[in-house]
């Protein structure tokens, strides 16, 4: 049985201001390596994960390109009834719209 299965997402993509997507991987249990490196994977995807309970978390570049955990990720629905992601606490430079765009 697999415990608190994490993702990290290293990168968004956007169509206009819309997140459409996100380069997402499988982080090791000492969030020491990946067990799945990131790939371009689609935003139902992701909210598919955060639905079936896995913990999917921000990751942002250090000052010496490393990459540090960053804020949980979460589902956030906008007005309009469309879903998109949102972090659960957002810092100064360490925003959604501060990741990487691909």
């Amino acid at each position: 049985m697999v415990d608190n299965v994490k993702y990290g997402i290293t990168a968004l993509r956007y169509a206009g201001s819309q997140i459409v997507g996100a380069m997402m991987g499988l982080i090791d249990a000492t969030q020491a390596k990946w067990d799945m490196r990131p790939a371009p994977t689609r935003l139902t995807e992701v909210v598919d994960r955060l639905v079936e309970g896995d913990t999917v978390i921000s990751m942002f570049p250090d000052d010496e390109g490393r990459l540090q955990p960053g804020p949980e990720v979460k589902v956030d629905v906008l007005p309009e009834g469309i879903e998109t992601l949102a972090l659960a606490e957002e810092a100064p430079g360490r925003r959604l719209r501060d990741l990487p765009t691909f």
